[in-house]
């Protein structure tokens, strides 16, 4: 008995691990101008940090990413944040597993239309796909060495926190795209809500390879 519960474990992994693998997943980028999107589809799909700056009408990125021991291809849209370009917005979210909602720490104005905008939008035209709140640019607060600088227009992380519990999102993840630092970890998030997202469909379906229990 022990033996046959092994195998079924063992065939169940496998299972998972080639649906995933052969899966690709979809990631929406939104958020206001000038906050960082298109640094950081650059640096989680090129590891690289994107130094100009031009708005986004629509720009598409790939990346095969290694979570949890597994690999799953991750397709990222990056949208622009204009409110002239919201027809051209909106089209990309058909099929979507993820949003990353995107503000930046140094303004506190893109985290305010993180609730009155951005939510509102996806709540909209994609009520039942998750979304995780993200803070770009953490390097902001540390401008010097050692010295923390704070102002009325910087986001705290409290601030983050309690705004992603109070809008619902999945997860809430600050990253800074020019030292990496927290992307890794946004990965992880990204995967682990499209996963849930997936899960639960499949669920209801009743066909998905990655849900069975043998």
């Amino acid at each position: 008995m022990k033996k046959n519960s092994s195998w079924s474990e063992y065939i169940n992994m496998k299972q998972k691990y080639t649906f995933w693998e052969k899966l690709s997943l979809k990631c929406v980028l939104v958020g206001d101008m000038n906050v960082g999107k298109s640094s950081l589809a650059a640096r989680i799909c090129s590891r690289t940090f994107k130094t100009d700056y031009s708005p986004t009408l629509f720009d598409n990125y790939a990346a095969t990413v290694s979570v949890h021991g597994i690999p799953y291809h991750l397709n990222i849209f990056d949208t622009a944040g204009k409110e002239d370009f919201s027809k051209f917005r909106v089209i990309s979210y058909l099929n979507s597993d993820v949003f990353l909602v995107c503000f930046s720490i140094d303004d506190i104005k893109s985290l305010v239309h993180v609730e009155e905008s951005w939510v509102p939008e996806l709540r909209q035209h994609v009520p039942n796909t998750p979304f995780i709140l993200v803070g770009t640019k953490l390097d902001a607060r540390f401008q010097e060495p050692d010295i923390q600088v704070v102002s009325s227009s910087t986001v705290s992380p409290k601030q983050g926190q309690e705004l992603a519990a109070a809008v619902g999102a999945y997860s809430y993840v600050e990253v800074s795209s020019l030292s990496n630092d927290g992307v890794e970890d946004l990965v992880t998030e990204v995967v682990d809500a499209a996963k849930t997202y997936w899960e639960l469909r499949c669920a209801k379906k009743k066909k998905c390879p990655a849900c069975v229990i043998i």
